[in-house]
């Protein structure tokens, strides 16, 4: 059990937790045709834009509705109201997520009664969903946003069950922000092996994962769940959760509508990955497929040959929440000591983790560590500020200094052994013997040999 230790210092130096509304917008990214609208000022649009566009690589269709100094005082309904009828005019999306920000929640902005007056007044645009959460920069992290998004598209969009026959079962999975595009299409390939059909909320696979698109320029989100999808999650036979915070969602569906939830964190432990197989196994009432067998044999193999090199070594991680429980998992099967979890905000699961603290705080946190471990794993912040004395495992968000972000994998009996081999990579690159080798103080160089001259 770690002790959980909350930082209460009055300045923030070294931030680990970036807004809210980001998350929302990169949940958004993964539903169809979305355009996520900030409802705020043009800065907190343009630091959301440029933290994803950083991270990702990808254009992000991100819309401000633009509050100025006297909407800030006056109120910003009407600002809300003309991006709206705008977005919904221009460019008519399947769905537009409205997010709000620090200023227009501290204004008490009620965005749910700013809908429904727009739903009144303009009829004609029914056929775009218009879905509202709230994701002040004063409470919460990303992953709270990103949770927040999900949540409320779920909450807002799911339709009774319609009794309709399906030829395979159906799973709702509800996705970490932890997951990455290549994460998301491991777990699919697995759901495919035992022929099931799944509702992925979101899906950052088909709208981040990298590709070309055939336009030049869109105005929404490129791929992900569409809104149709979603109102048939009532019809699902299970909801698989990866990661602790969407739990409440996938609860909701069970209070609702009674559909059973399978929970295990992020899927990136043998014991974890062993539990989800068996899970649908039993689920689809087919036997384990030959090759996840043997994807779990490579990662025993992988496990063993790192272990030379991994075990009781001491590693650090500074991370969300879903992530860090999910790397914590990952270290504590390999033997690893773990003096110290750094995360952004009190979440269920991180005091069961084996780790010797685990800090509510900033990356500043790690500092009195620092001396201690042989890697950390966090994000490019964290690098500029420990390398190159102490090597950085770069994951989560943002790492803007890699190519590939979304093509990491993490999850899996795959991601395992990637993780584990990357992990050990940097072990053997920054390695340092703990003895140093003794020089001799008679010891000499080539150059000091004299030619020995033979007798005549």
């Amino acid at each position: 059990m770690a002790t959980i230790i909350k930082q209460n210092t009055p300045l923030v130096t070294q931030p680990l937790k970036t807004s809210p509304a980001t998350g929302a917008t990169l949940a958004s990214m993964g539903l169809k045709k979305t355009i996520p609208l900030l409802h705020g000022s043009q800065g907190c649009g343009a630091f959301a834009k440029v933290y994803l566009i950083q991270h990702l690589r990808e254009p992000i269709p991100l819309q401000n509705t633009a509050i100025d100094q006297v909407a800030a005082v006056m109120g910003g309904d009407e600002n809300l109201f003309e991006a709206l009828k705008t977005l919904c005019e221009k460019e008519a999306p399947q769905l537009i997520t409205v997010m709000t920000t620090g200023l227009t929640e501290m204004q008490g902005t009620d965005t749910y009664r700013v809908i429904h007056d727009f739903r009144r007044q303009y009829p004609q645009y029914a056929a775009t969903r218009i879905i509202n959460m709230s994701t002040p920069d004063f409470s919460g992290s990303m992953q709270t946003g990103f949770a927040s998004c999900v949540d409320a598209v779920v909450r807002q969009t799911v339709q009774p069950p319609s009794g309709r026959q399906k030829q395979r079962k159906q799973v709702n999975v509800l996705c970490s922000i932890g997951m990455t595009a290549a994460d998301i299409e491991t777990l699919q390939g697995y759901l495919e092996a035992f022929a099931l059909d799944a509702i992925m909320v979101p899906d950052l696979s088909l709208s981040l994962d990298g590709h070309l698109d055939d336009s030049d320029y869109s105005a929404c989100s490129t791929g992900g769940t569409s809104i149709l999808e979603i109102e048939l999650m009532a019809d699902s036979c299970a909801t698989l959760v990866l990661g602790r915070s969407l739990l409440p969602t996938a609860t909701w569906l069970k209070q609702r509508f009674d559909i059973p939830l399978i929970s295990l964190d992020m899927g990136m432990d043998i014991a974890q990955m062993d539990a989800l197989v068996l899970a649908l196994s039993q689920l689809s009432g087919k036997p384990v497929p030959d090759w996840i067998g043997r994807a779990r044999r490579r990662l025993q193999d992988a496990m063993l040959d790192c272990h030379f090199v991994l075990s009781n070594e001491q590693i650090a991680v500074a991370l969300e929440p879903d992530l860090a429980i999910g790397y914590g998992k990952l270290l504590a099967s390999m033997g690893i000591r773990v003096p110290r979890i750094v995360t952004t905000v009190d979440a269920p699961g991180l005091a069961e983790l084996s780790a010797a603290e685990v800090v509510i705080g900033d990356l500043a946190s790690l500092n009195p560590v620092v001396e201690q471990v042989s890697t950390i794993i966090s994000n490019s912040h964290a690098a500029g500020m420990f390398e190159p004395q102490v090597p950085v495992l770069r994951a989560g968000y943002p790492c803007h200094d890699q190519f590939g972000n979304m093509d990491i994998q993490q999850f899996g009996y795959e991601g395992c052994r990637e993780r584990l081999f990357a992990l050990a990579n940097l072990q053997l690159r920054h390695h340092h013997d703990e003895v140093a080798p003794h020089i001799s103080a008679y010891r000499f160089g080539a150059d000091e040999v004299q030619r020995k001259e033979r007798a005549s």
